[in-house]
């Protein structure tokens, strides 16, 4: 997804251009590799449900974006509408005053 993790955070790839030049002045503490804690090896299980709550975390924003979007589409075509029938209103009026004046 153009992501890339930068840190204990995520980047999008586009960013890190910006995000470098303001980070050069910083720097950035990595622990010893000898000194941290926790198991050596991740168990499979945990990355399977891990992945699989963050595909469904996902899916649901997914949806929630489609659902503004849709409505965002609907208000849009209502605006269009109006304006539609105001623009052939107008057309009316201005070719009755041109039919009056002959």
């Amino acid at each position: 997804m153009g992501f890339l993790k930068q840190g204990d955070s995520y980047v999008h790839s586009e960013d890190i251009g910006v995000q470098a030049a303001a980070d050069e002045d910083e720097e950035i503490h990595m622990p010893d590799p000898t000194h941290v804690a926790g198991p050596s090896q991740v168990h499979a299980e945990y990355i399977l449900e891990s992945l699989s709550r963050q595909m469904s975390e996902m899916a649901r924003l997914q949806h929630e974006m489609m659902a503004i979007q849709d409505t965002r589409h609907e208000e849009i075509c209502a605006h269009l509408k109006n304006l539609d029938e105001r623009i052939s209103g107008l057309e009316r009026h201005y070719d009755s005053d041109m039919s009056d004046e002959f």
